[in-house]
């Protein structure tokens, strides 16, 4: 009745009733929340497909615009894509929180456990699955981890916006929704950019040096707490 009696263009409304929230989306701040949201909610057993309800009408508005602009000829503008935030795998290096420099460092960890699950966690991890990993460790509700996961989901979009909005790096404009991608192949697919190389190094270097003071105080207390039960069993 909507569409053919009374000729009203459903979607075009629904694209309207999202466009404030979308604006927001595609500013720094948009930016940050989108990745630093799911990263709290994982880093207390929540899932992050929660909130992808939220987060795909700005997707889908930034990257439609994007190819739009594209096939007429300019630059396209809107950074905060599913394609940035995830099929980059930039800012998910590893999944939500950026936890493969985390995995890299476990498999050097004194600790026996941690250097175990690190080996475990490591196939899965370089395809951005990071569940095993954040309930492994674990990063849930482990004060000690969920802070730098948080850290990273502000400095890694902070890092891809001047990227990007300095020319440093192409903006995303094709729909490839596949966040499984192992990085830095899926961000030089995804932008069509070799720079994305660079991109990668500099944001994993961050986040080895975000995670490594954190990491090392958790490793301690975790030899600690296996030199304790060596010594109850002997």
């Amino acid at each position: 009745m909507l569409v053919f009696t009374f000729d009203i263009d459903v979607f075009s409304k629904l694209l309207s009733l999202f466009s404030p929230i979308a604006a927001f989306g595609q500013t720094l701040p948009g930016f940050i929340l989108m990745a630093l949201i799911p990263a709290i909610a994982m880093s207390m057993g929540i899932s992050v497909w929660t909130f992808t309800g939220l987060q795909m009408p700005i997707f889908m508005l930034g990257i439609t615009a994007n190819i739009a602009q594209v096939a007429a000829g300019q630059p396209p503008t809107n950074i905060v894509t599913y394609e940035t935030l995830f099929t980059a795998a930039l800012i998910t290096m590893g999944g939500t929180g950026a936890t493969l420099a985390l995995n890299l460092l476990m498999l050097f960890s004194k600790s026996r456990e941690l250097k175990t699950t690190g080996y475990i966690c490591i196939g899965p991890s370089f395809f951005n699955i990071n569940e095993p990993l954040v309930f492994g460790a674990p990063i849930v509700l482990n004060p000690l981890l969920m802070l730098p996961m948080w850290i990273n989901a502000i400095t890694s979009p902070i890092i891809v916006w001047i990227f990007m909005r300095s020319d440093w790096l192409n903006i995303p404009a094709k729909m490839i929704q596949v966040g499984q991608i192992p990085a830095p192949f899926s961000s030089v697919i995804i932008t069509e950019d070799w720079r994305a190389i660079i991109c990668y190094g500099v944001l994993m270097a961050v986040f080895l040096i975000t995670w490594y003071p954190f990491f090392k105080v958790y490793e301690k207390k975790r030899i600690e707490e296996e030199c304790a039960n060596t010594s109850q069993q002997n």
